[in-house]
C-alpha cells in the first residue's frame, strides 16, 4: 500500500505541471485606444494578461516587439491597429487583443 501512495505523488505533480502548460492564456491590455503625435513614443502594457508567458506585438506599421510591456513611436499620422498575442508556456495556445492607435 505504501508504494502505491509514493507513486501517486509524482504522477499527480506531473499532471499538475502538464495542466499548467496547457492553459489557454487570456490577453488583456491597459487601454483599447491610444492617441499620440507623430514621432511620440506610445507605451503598451499587456501585463494584466492571465496565464501568459510570452508576448508578441505587431504595431500596425510593419514593426514588431516582444514582452509584456513595450514602447513604439509612429512616424506618420494615421490610424493603426496594434495587436498583442499572449502565449502559453509551451507557446501552443494563444489569445489576442487589439488596440487602435490614432497618430496626429
Amino acid at each position: 500500500m505504501k508504494t502505491k501512495s509514493l507513486l501517486f505523488i509524482p504522477a499527480a505533480l506531473l499532471v499538475l505541471t502538464l495542466t499548467n502548460c496547457m492553459k489557454k492564456p487570456m490577453a488583456c491590455v491597459d487601454s483599447e485606444t491610444k492617441t499620440a503625435k507623430a514621432g511620440q513614443t506610445v507605451s503598451f502594457d499587456a501585463s494584466c494578461s492571465m496565464d501568459a508567458y510570452h508576448y508578441e506585438w505587431e504595431f500596425g506599421d510593419g514593426s514588431t516587439g516582444s514582452g509584456a510591456t513595450v514602447s513604439h513611436a509612429y512616424n506618420s499620422t494615421g490610424s493603426y491597429t496594434a495587436k498583442v498575442k499572449a502565449m502559453s508556456k509551451n507557446m501552443k495556445k494563444e489569445s489576442e487583443k487589439t488596440i487602435t492607435v490614432t497618430v496626429n
